[in-house]
């Protein structure tokens, strides 16, 4: 669909609150940015920045910025969103002005699932490690705010897959992205898709994760692990928001929670911390 924006007025205010977003973004918050570009002490980030944590060129970027119609996708308009921290206003009117409406809210996030008290506050008020809640979908149905240190984009309702597989600012972010990170989500999603070949949902995730090129060509991947969950006896490594270019190891504890056996709650802790004999 091609979008019409409407009148000079509406591609100013758009202009107006991308270029105020980049100018106010701290870089040291978005993960990737430093492995991808080095440090920077001052705040903000240029058109070209933006593109290419996006996955974008910078014409295509420029072009939503200068307000100029074109077939935006919601995809790229949430990579921008969370790239650019856009508040719930900013969002609201950069996507009704580059998409024709209003953004969709009941899609946009599954926090409103029915999810057990007592388990909604035992992940909400960890104040430890990092947790979160998520179905066999990988659509995350709640966290606490230690995760967010991890992984800012959680409070966004992005899904985890989709975000591992598929995002390039995760590529950046997840040291040994192929075949520490990559790899088993994949082996895990496939699992996943032959116990549930009828859930919608988890179709519309895995076509996601095949529409991109390089998450489609390791879908078929001769090396695959057997093992369809995290390993608390293998480390990863990522870089942290905020730390600049220093790698972190973490230890990903996966538990099934026994009154919603479909989902996995999964604890991140620093690897350091924990002893292996």
């Amino acid at each position: 669909m091609n979008v019409t924006i409407d009148g000079g007025g509406d591609r100013l205010l758009l202009t107006r609150i991308l270029r105020q977003a980049r100018a106010r973004r701290n870089t040291s918050d978005i993960p990737g940015f430093t492995e991808a570009f080095g440090v920077r002490a001052a705040r903000g980030i240029t058109q070209a920045q933006t593109a290419q944590l996006a996955g974008v060129s910078r014409r295509w970027y420029s072009a939503l910025e200068s307000g100029h119609p074109a077939n935006y996708s919601d995809a790229f308009l949430s990579e921008v969103r969370r790239i650019l921290a856009l508040n719930p206003d900013e969002w609201d009117i950069v996507h009704r002005i580059a998409r024709g409406r209003a953004p969709d809210s009941a899609s946009a996030s599954p926090l409103n699932r029915q999810v057990p008290s007592a388990l909604l506050a035992l992940v909400e008020q960890s104040p430890t490690w990092g947790i979160y809640l998520s179905d066999h979908r990988w659509d995350v149905l709640a966290y606490n705010e230690k995760v967010q240190e991890y992984f800012p984009w959680m409070a966004s309702g992005l899904n985890v897959v989709e975000w591992v597989l598929t995002w390039p600012e995760a590529r950046e972010q997840l040291v040994n992205w192929q075949e520490d990170w990559a790899l088993p989500t994949i082996a895990a999603l496939r699992v996943n898709a032959e116990q549930w070949p009828h859930d919608e949902r988890l179709e519309e995730v895995i076509e996601t994760v095949r529409l991109d090129a390089r998450a489609r060509k390791l879908w078929n991947a001769s090396n695959l692990p057997t093992v369809s969950y995290p390993a608390s006896s293998s480390p990863r490594r990522l870089y942290l928001p905020r730390h600049g270019g220093r790698e972190f190891a973490v230890r990903i504890v996966g538990l099934t929670p026994m009154e919603m056996p479909s989902c996995r709650l999964i604890a991140i802790t620093p690897a350091e911390l924990v002893r292996v004999e």
